[in-house]
């Protein structure tokens, strides 16, 4: 070959730099340094030995003695210690300064050695792989012999947990031109995978090359066995360090990536979606053929392929009507819990009562009871059907034969025909194959036909040969699942990835006919108006109220589903009077940290003793919020409730979120730092329905009087009931009209006089408002209140309210002005002189009619939450 060519050809190999840092390792210093050196001048034009303060003489010998030998291709610095990462540091920043023509470098510790070709092997794979922005070896051992497997896909997911990458690797020029280098506050250890860690975080790219040729010397006492003495101190440094990284969100997104959750069988297309977030759509679709492959690619080799840990059985119709009314997410985490503990779980589609939403559980079902719409399999299970039907492990066992947990989620019926399930849901498990004669179907028995041809499967041969000299050592990967679990300590992580968008849950304990609901519904509608996507997490109730207005507003709906959670008590110490809960303090709060970790924002709508884990979501980045609407009074006239306890959690939150000023200027005054103060003063609860005017009372007729509103006896029932009956009894024309029903434990009886009037609740806006035009004055004698809806509502159809002067409401109602504040001991006396007074003077009537109709107009929710919405805009101060 002429020069000319030999010329050109070692143009076109990539010139790499070697970085040697050297302490106390004078005579293996030799090894490292000449097996450097035979990896040929053209591949490695420059090395660098950077002596670290070692006190060894020796070292400075060898280190000049190269240096002068080898004047061309060495250069030595020395250095005062500074510890490893310094040092690295100083021989990465000397080959960039002195030459621009290397591409790569690559760190060589002194006590390690390359194989001949090794660089050769590494900047080949560099060349054939632009996207790579690092080459890292397995882990072959001398001394003490060991080899560590390190093969398949880098993950910056399975990175978080294990360092995937040795020092000892080919890093591109462009990595530390970027300003990635070691941190030299790493002084124990662990500081190539800190490294690794920044470099992947800034989107650069590790590649494993299987033949490198790297060797590491491995003794009994060693730096890395100090570290490792010290390992969790040293994680825990990392993850302050990368607090980010380590969010329970972060690492969800990068399991959405790197590694779907779930392999979802279509069983009637014949279809898998590999996924973790639905929303997102499949990371890959694949025909059942295709998954039998990968499933035994995964049982191969578990630790270099990724096989998605979970399988969903299901069918097309089931999957789709359950991500269109906002249940798919939910049910695939509260199916992961279960599958967790009971090996395989089923969930089965039922028509429920109207405008009611539902979801209840059995556990330990019983053999044969798998009916279900669809199912889910852990990993464990699927591999013992599969290797019992294949004739290894004793007798198959049909998967309808485990035990496990059963969910039934009810729909109202108009949802089932929406989702486009109301002609199969009864026979949703019955379908016509090929054959013509109908067959029964489940999503068990697809689980057990899937097993079937895995076990089938001419691959599973392979599966009984070794493929691996090494020692598989990223476990990591066959359980890529629970990585997103560690910080919460949940038995699943939620399955949303981020999707630019701001998305903020609205937490409560249950959602049924009252005044916290309304407003909770009303503040998410108004921030939906203003571009954020709102969520539903129901905490303690199983069966809630869904009318179509919720459904509208919330994208998604959640059960907690734990049976450890109560909203209060019971509890072994009081905050000012209010009982604090000993889950709120000391339960399991695993499952709900993982089920709202991946919000932008939460917000506590009277869940009682869920304060317990907002503290832990702010430090995950979740910004956190309690609303506040009142204070409750005990038994002996007290005020305790929601709002001491949400003084105990104070820290726990960001802002908070009273329903009224007044409100607002309590919790200022109770400790609350006026900054997290942010007033969403209550509205009425909807948009007056065009043409709905209050009638006029005709001449002569009855005044009328409506109640409306929770039959609890916080609303003064008993005062209620006796002032119709003193009305009565002193002859004043009033006509009466009762409307709702209890909620509450607090739920007050009604003599059977009184509880005859009783008519049905009313949810819808406009039925309200067709309520409230047939109304003069408005009635609510209550012992403590927030800021009433229902009066905000009375009042902007021009009805009066007569109430009495408890919570905000002498915010908006001014005694003679506007309506009637009741106020003292005697408020049935007062009530009735009131109504009396009103019944005969219409002209008073009048004017307290159209002051009120005044004082309501322009009151709205996108003016209440517009403080909100700019607080969660720029980011929470406090």
């Amino acid at each position: 070959m002429s020069e000319i060519a030999v010329r050109e050809g070692a143009a076109r190999v990539m010139a790499i730099g070697v970085v040697i840092p050297v302490f106390r390792h004078s005579v293996l210093l030799v090894e490292a340094i000449e097996s450097a050196l035979a990896q040929g001048a053209v591949q490695v034009p420059l090395i660098v030995i950077v002596n670290d303060g070692c006190p060894h003489r020796e070292t400075e010998a060898v280190c000049r003695a190269y240096a002068m030998a080898w004047p061309d291709r060495i250069r030595y610095v020395r250095k005062p210690n500074g510890g490893l990462s310094d040092a690295r540091n100083v021989g990465i920043r000397h080959v960039l300064d002195a030459a621009p023509e290397v591409g790569a470098i690559y760190m060589l510790d002194a006590d390690n050695r390359l194989r001949p070709g090794a660089l050769a092997r590494a900047a080949a794979e560099l060349e054939a792989h632009p996207e790579a922005d690092w080459i890292y070896p397995n882990i072959d051992m001398f001394g003490l012999t060991w080899a560590g497997d390190y093969g398949g896909e880098f993950s910056l997911l399975l990175h978080s947990r294990m360092n995937l990458c040795e020092a000892g690797s080919l890093i591109r020029r462009r990595v530390f031109e970027a300003g990635v280098f070691f941190d030299t506050d790493f002084q124990s250890g662990f500081e190539d995978w800190e490294f690794f860690l920044r470099a992947a975080e800034k989107r650069f790219l590790g590649r494993n090359l299987e033949s490198f040729g790297f060797q590491y010397r491995k003794r009994g006492e060693s730096m890395l066995a100090e570290s490792e003495r010290e390992a969790a101190v040293i994680r825990g440094e990392i993850e302050r360090k990368h607090r980010g990284l380590y969010r329970p969100r972060r690492l969800v997104d990068l399991e959405q990536g790197e590694a779907p959750r779930f392999a979802v069988l279509l069983a009637d297309r014949n279809e898998v979606l590999l996924t973790l977030d639905p929303a997102h759509g499949a990371v890959a679709r694949l025909d059942v053929a295709e998954f039998e492959r990968m499933w035994w690619l995964g049982q191969m080799r578990t630790t270099r392929h990724h096989l998605p840990p979970f399988l969903v059985v299901t069918r097309a119709a089931v999957w789709e009507a359950l991500q269109a009314t906002g249940l798919l997410h939910g049910s695939l985490w509260l199916l992961e819990r279960r599958a967790t503990d009971e090996a395989v779980a089923g969930l089965i589609v039922e028509a429920g009562e109207a405008a009611r939403l539902a979801v209840f559980e059995e556990r330990g079902v019983a053999s044969g009871r798998l009916r279900a719409d669809m199912v889910m399999a852990s990993p464990a299970l699927l591999r013992k059907l599969v290797w019992q039907m294949a004739g290894v492990g004793g007798e198959a066992v049909p998967a309808e034969e485990e035990s496990l947990a059963l969910i039934r989620v009810r729909m109202a019926p108009e949802r089932l025909a929406e989702a486009g399930l109301a002609g199969i849901t009864g026979a949703l498990r019955r379908f016509l194959p090929s054959a013509a004669v109908p067959v029964p179907w489940s999503a068990g028995k697809a689980l057990g036909a899937i097993a079937a041809r895995l076990a089938r499967s001419d691959y599973r041969a392979a599966a009984g040969h070794k493929w691996e000299w090494r020692h598989p050592d990223i476990g990591w990967r066959s359980r890529s699942h629970e990585v997103a679990r560690v910080p919460t300590g949940a038995k699943a992580a939620f399955p949303r990835a981020s999707d630019g968008r701001f998305h903020i849950g609205f937490v409560m304990p249950m959602v049924e006919f009252g005044g916290v609901e309304r407003v909770a519904l009303n503040i998410a509608a108004a921030l939906k108006a203003a571009g954020m996507v709102p969520h539903l997490f129901v905490l303690e109730a199983r069966n809630i109220l869904f009318s179509a207005e919720w459904q509208e507003v919330f994208e998604s709906v959640t059960f907690l589903g734990d049976p450890d959670f109560a909203t209060w008590g019971p509890g072994q110490t009081l905050y000012q009077g209010t009982v604090v809960s000993d889950w709120a303090r000391w339960g399991d709060h695993g499952d709900a940290l993982g089920m709202m970790a991946w919000l932008d924002a939460a917000l506590n709508f009277h869940g009682g003793a869920i304060s317990g884990v907002m503290g832990q979501l702010r430090r995950f980045g979740v910004r956190t919020g309690l609303s506040l609407h009142l204070n409750d009074l005990s038994g002996f006239g007290r005020p305790v409730g929601n709002a001491y306890l949400g003084l105990a959690f104070e820290h726990a939150y960001d802002m908070v979120l009273p329903c009224s000023h007044q409100l607002g200027e309590w919790c200022h005054a109770m400790g609350i730092p006026e900054e997290k103060v942010v007033p969403v003063p209550n509205a009425p609860s909807f948009a007056l329905p065009g043409g709905v005017m209050r009638r006029p009372r005709a001449a002569g007729a009855p005044l009328r009087v409506i109640y409306l509103g929770r039959l609890d006896a916080q609303k003064g029932l008993d005062r209620l009931t006796a002032t119709l009956r003193r009305a009565k009894a002193e002859g004043i024309s009033l006509r009466w009209r009762l409307i709702g029903k209890a909620v509450t434990d607090g739920g007050a009886a009604l003599p059977e006089d009184i509880a005859a009037m009783l008519e049905p609740p009313i949810l819808q806006g406009h039925m309200i408002a067709a309520a409230l035009a047939e109304a003069d004055v408005f009635f609510l004698p209550s012992y403590y209140e927030g800021l009433p809806l229902t009066v905000l509502e009375a009042m902007r159809s021009g009805v009066v309210p007569v109430a009495t002067n408890v919570g905000a409401v002498r915010e908006v109602l001014r005694d003679g002005e506007n309506g009637v504040l009741l106020d003292g001991a005697d408020v049935v006396g007062q009530a009735v002189a009131a109504l009396q007074r009103l019944a005969g003077d219409d002209a008073l009537l009048a004017r307290l009619s159209a002051q009120a109709m005044a004082d309501m107009a322009g009151r709205d929710w996108a003016q209440a939450v517009q403080p909100l919405v700019e607080r969660l805009r720029a980011g929470v101060s406090g």
